[in-house]
């Protein structure tokens, strides 16, 4: 009786050293990607066998994902899927390194009207920062210019001329009166040639965004790569970036 007793409790010690050992093995790491859904679809995102069924992307809204994938410490790579949940579609795939040193993946990802956006960041140039804006605004063809307002009204231009429906790169300092990295300044689009001609809807309210999170360069910044995807949405215009959020120093 003893004996059946030391076996039972030798099984269950080996239970759980095998359960630690299995923790032990396990890692983790954190996908994320961030975008928008133009269009009639319902996106669903999975992670090889792991659905997120409750984080799906319904029509014209941001896409956000951000999950922390977990998987034993002997796999080397996954793969991240995007479908179109009602046709069962898929309209995105990457392959997930899941060997190296990396503990955070970034994605964009935008989708329009059942394709994907192409995305393209520039090369950074240490001398400068480099700024790209895709503008989705199909109700209108009119050129427009992007700047920067700060409290006192002065102005500086980040891309002017810009045409919608296509990508437009700029090189962009800040300059005296936008480099203070404690304030939030107001991004404004406007009609060309104009600085009050506003370009959404005609709307001021939609057209004047605040900077918040967007992560403009301030300060003496250079190097820096910043991409956005710009819509009107029903209230209010969104304004994505597509860049991985840098680490707070």
């Amino acid at each position: 009786m003893l004996n059946i007793r030391l076996l039972g409790l030798l099984v269950l010690l080996n239970m759980f050293i095998a359960c630690d050992k299995e923790k032990e093995a396990a890692k983790a790491i954190g996908v994320e990607v961030w975008g928008y859904n133009v269009g009639d679809a319902e996106l669903e995102a999975s992670i090889d066998t792991t659905v997120y069924r409750n984080f799906t992307t319904p029509p014209d809204k941001p896409v956000i994902f951000n999950k922390i994938y977990t998987f034993p410490s002997a796999k080397k790579d996954a793969l991240l899927t995007i479908k179109d949940k009602t046709s069962g579609k898929e309209v995105f795939r990457q392959q997930l390194p899941l060997g190296g040193s990396t503990l955070e993946l970034f994605f964009p990802f935008v989708f329009i009207n059942g394709n994907a956006l192409k995305i393209e960041p520039p090369v950074a140039d240490p001398a400068t920062n480099k700024m790209g804006f895709y503008i989705h605004y199909p109700q209108s063809e009119e050129a427009l210019d992007i700047f920067l307002r700060n409290e006192a009204g002065q102005i500086t231009y980040i891309a002017q001329n810009v045409k919608p429906g296509a990508w437009i790169y700029t090189s962009y300092l800040p300059q005296e009166g936008f480099k203070d990295k404690s304030k939030d300044y107001t991004l404004c689009f406007t009609k060309t040639g104009t600085t009050d001609s506003w370009y959404f809807e005609n709307s001021e309210t939609i057209s004047k965004p605040g900077e918040t999170g967007l992560l403009f360069p301030k300060g003496e910044e250079k190097g820096l790569v910043r991409t956005y995807f710009v819509t009107p949405s029903a209230l209010q215009l969104e304004v994505m970036r597509l860049f991985k959020r840098p680490k707070v120093q």
